[in-house]
């Protein structure tokens, strides 16, 4: 929690160096060295590794926040307007496919990588607090080939063989998966272009395990006729990767395509480009009352697609929970993503595109204050592509009659896109949220429309130190209205400044709709008709050197990059909006 006190801790394995503050841009600093964290959930294990970093320092706060965790980290007095930059030392992770940036770099308290290949990489932290006061951190994480059985599976196989080779694989999945599942440190491989049926399967043995694919092609396709869902995972330390799972479509009420069990607690589970269609839901897991006070833990879904499905494409939840890159898009009801708890969770790099379906893209509440499991808390959502229905994106409880505490989220780098019925891209019912550098594009939505909405949806305690700094708001087409921000009567302490808006066919335009909470502090944005964007219609809302954004904005302790994370400011005074102008 702010304010709260970091323990220094050191392992075996770490680099050690004395940390130096400082503060970034003063005269005279020099560069801080490295000192040891611990902020990674894990620091060795098999390839591909997903590993959860967590820069949060927490003790327990009974049900609500049960756990302790140190990594390592100076704490910084207000969390969600300090700087967390991430290198990984992965440098050939490549590019999102999504967003085309790199695997290896990251922001946020919270985040999460995946090591692909065995070796030894050192992970650094660096941390800027709104005083100014830079540190950096390191720690090393050992990644190790697969060394226990591997069992090979292909259409042309033979249940009778071995299975122990690919010149004499397996011919069914059932005969694999017997294999793999019989012990501990396995892996089950299937060829790819082939095609397995299946009626659902379910992982007990421990891991290190991995069930994926070998050869060349396309991933190996699963069919799953039984309607208990494809593969659940009841077991730690699982990697399931490079797989195509297809459901009966909505003729069946079948479960996930990928899930974990309701009833035993999954452990680091690494879901990985996994394809999904024809299913309730493609990728996701629920929970029960004996799991309550041991929420899943340490899992990972990367890079997997979802489409079609009849319930939405992931539904997920538990803690130290990282969704990355995936495409979940063309729901045929419901949400793309909906994160029913999140008790430290990073969200970013996905594509959340519903425009087909009746709900959101992108849902993040949390359980039932008080039903024994830890509040949705310290969540990064950062540099996803969303468009979904009503709300783009909500931030708090899922309807007026349940208490669904979320707090400590960062929301940014994100852009949003038109669609004809989102009437809000951004709601917040939810306390101690930043929203900054993202572009809100309203163009071909609702004929009333508002950017973001902060308010009191039902039960939950009132919003409370919400801050919108440094966004782009846009609008091309003609609408009736057109609103930078709403903020409704149970708000408190809302903060909105060096925000620039353009909505020159609206008929009502304005920076704030409708009547304004308390509490609500707004200086330094900017609404007009001429913002000076390099090339609008192509949806590029860089600044050009006449626009009237440009040196506008007050100096905020909050926001020391832009949208690509270039250094604010550039000039003699900051930017107004998600860019600082070249």
């Amino acid at each position: 929690m702010r304010g709260s006190i970091a323990r220094r801790a050191t392992l075996a394995a770490l680099v050690v160096t004395l940390a130096v503050p400082g503060a970034p841009g003063a005269s005279g600093t020099a560069p801080a060295p490295a000192a040891p964290m611990t902020a990674a959930n894990r620091v060795a294990g098999v390839a591909p590794l997903a590993v959860f970093f967590d820069a949060v320092d927490t003790q327990p706060e009974g049900p609500a926040s049960p756990f302790t965790w140190r990594s390592g980290v100076v704490q910084p007095a207000d969390p969600e307007a300090a700087e967390y930059v991430w290198d990984f030392g992965d440098p050939g992770a490549g590019a999102w496919r999504t967003t085309g940036l790199s695997r290896n770099t990251a922001t946020g308290y919270t985040t999460a990588h995946v090591y692909e290949a065995p070796g030894t990489y050192t992970a650094t932290l660096t941390v800027t607090d709104a005083g100014g006061t830079r540190r950096t951190y390191r720690q090393q994480i050992t990644v190790s080939a697969p060394a226990g059985k591997t069992y090979y599976v292909a259409a042309g196989g033979n249940d009778g063989n071995a299975g122990t080779s690919p010149d004499a694989p397996f011919a069914t999945f059932a005969r694999g998966f017997a294999a793999v599942n019989g012990g501990p440190g396995r892996r089950l491989l299937l060829r790819r272009g082939d095609a397995f049926t299946t009626v659902g399967v379910t992982l007990t043995a421990p891991g290190p395990g991995i069930i994926g694919a070998y050869g060349e092609g396309a991933r190996p396709v699963l069919r799953v006729t039984g309607v208990d869902g494809g593969l659940i995972v009841r077991a730690p330390d699982w990697r399931l990767m490079d797989l195509e799972l297809v459901g009966p479509g909505a003729a069946v009420d079948q479960a996930a395509a990928v899930g974990y069990s309701n009833v035993v607690q999954t452990v680091n589970a690494l879901v990985l480009r996994v394809r999904s269609t024809g299913f309730r839901v493609g990728l996701g897991n629920g929970d029960w009352k004996p799991i309550y006070a041991t929420p899943h833990d340490g899992n990972a879904w990367v890079e997997c697609e979802a489409t079609a499905e009849q319930s939405g494409g992931m539904y997920v939840g538990g803690r130290r929970l990282a969704i990355l890159g995936n495409d979940l898009h063309d729901m045929t009801s419901t949400h793309a993503l909906r994160v029913w708890q999140a008790h430290k969770a990073v969200i970013a790099h996905n594509r959340l595109w519903n425009p087909g379906g009746t709900r959101h893209a992108l849902k993040l509440h949390g359980p039932a204050h008080g039903d024994g499991r830890p509040e949705t808390r310290w969540v990064t959502v950062a540099d996803n592509r969303v468009r979904g229905r009503v709300w783009s994106m909500a931030i708090g409880p899922q309807d007026a009659e349940n208490d669904e505490r979320v707090s400590h989220v960062v929301v940014e780098r994100n852009v949003t896109s038109g669609e004809a019925s989102v009437q809000v891209d951004l709601t917040i019912w939810a306390r101690d949220v930043m929203v900054r550098n993202n572009v809100f594009d309203g163009t071909g939505a609702a004929k009333y429309y508002t950017a973001v909405l902060v308010g009191r949806r039902g039960l939950e305690p009132e919003p409370e130190d919400v801050r919108v700094v440094n966004n782009t708001m846009v609008r091309r087409d003609a609408a009736d209205e057109f609103a930078v921000i709403r903020v409704e009567r149970f708000a408190a302490r809302v903060t909105l400044r060096n925000n620039l808006a353009s909505a020159p066919l609206c008929r009502e335009p304005a920076i704030v709709g409708g009547v304004a909470g308390q509490g609500l502090t707004q200086d330094h944005n900017l609404l007009t008709a001429s913002p000076g964007f390099t090339d609008p219609e192509r949806g590029d809302y860089t600044l050009g050197p006449r626009s009237p954004a440009v040196d506008a904005g007050a100096p905020l302790v909050e926001v020391r990059g832009d949208f690509l994370r270039t250094a604010r400011p550039r000039g003699t005074a900051y930017d107004l909006g998600a860019y600082e102008s070249r």
